[in-house]
């Protein structure tokens, strides 16, 4: 199975969105928060278009269930990881990470085996996005505790990626798969927010509304298109075409959060392009 032309722009356009919601997340006040209102947008979005798709068949809700329990894992290392470091260190070394590890657990698992080219291109996309994150763990005190939950955040990214790739597949209805999954994602991490926050979350959402109405739209977009795209090729394929969003975030990062942006990087965005056309 190989993307289509059009569906690897998609995905490229998908990778952009998850880069700008993550960039929400980091430049708030309360990252727990905003995280939250993003998940909770996205589900209410998710919850409107219920009535015009089916609920998933029965053979994908274990997958489902998976998919839901080990996003909750991602929230929670991702939002540990932006606590002790940068965006430009914490996203590079999660996203970084994760192509490799689905291509090795879709191949033991699910007997997905990518050509010499594609593995190629995948190498090539986890070296670009790795080095972005390298000379960032020097910079801190506590320099292991950012590359630490990065890299957690690694290993939940397999394990969904691994169970939306199979799931959608037997759901039947794709779109039902995806739309159930953004509604069934969002009441644990409201329940976590409303437990670590009380009192002090309702001036927060007021205050942050916007954010979590833009971010859950990008949030649902970006990864719906990548769901689907798992049942159009390899979930290896996807999920390092995905990862080309480290390099938006970094530059979302410089210009936006004004954080530093080494001149050699631009040897990262070289390595992640040439690892995209080797994908395809």
């Amino acid at each position: 199975m190989t993307l289509s032309l059009g569906w690897t722009l998609l995905v490229l356009l998908a990778a952009v969105m998850h880069a700008a919601w993550n960039v929400l997340v980091k430049s708030g006040t309360d990252a727990l928060v905003n995280m939250t209102l993003i998940m909770g947008a996205g589900g209410l979005i998710a919850l409107a278009f219920t009535p015009f798709v089916n609920f998933p068949d029965p053979a994908s809700w274990i997958f489902l269930l998976g998919s839901v329990l080990t996003h909750l894992g991602y929230y929670a290392f991702l939002l540990f990881g932006y606590r002790y470091g940068d965006l430009s260190l914490v996203y590079p070394t999660a996203r970084g990470s994760a192509p490799l590890l689905v291509a090795v657990s879709s191949w033991v698992f699910v007997g997905e085996v990518l050509s010499t080219t594609a593995m190629l291109g995948v190498a090539a996309i986890s070296a670009g996005i790795f080095s972005l994150a390298v000379d960032r763990a020097h910079d801190r005190e506590h320099k292991w505790r950012p590359v630490i939950f990065g890299l957690l955040t690694g290993l939940t990214i397999m394990g969904y990626t691994l169970c939306d790739g199979q799931g959608v597949r037997l759901a039947g209805d794709k779109w039902g798969y995806i739309v159930w999954l953004f509604v069934l994602d969002t009441p644990l991490v409201l329940l976590v927010c409303i437990y670590l926050r009380g009192r002090a979350l309702l001036p927060l959402v007021v205050q942050n509304w916007k954010v979590g109405a833009i971010g859950g739209a990008l949030s649902m977009a970006a990864y719906g298109i990548a769901i689907y795209a798992m049942s159009q090729a390899f979930m290896a394929q996807v999920a390092a075409l995905r990862e080309t969003s480290v390099i938006f975030a970094a530059i979302f990062s410089a210009v936006i959060l004004k954080e530093r942006f080494h001149p050699r990087r631009y040897l990262a965005v070289a390595m992640v392009a040439l690892g995209a056309v080797l994908l395809r």
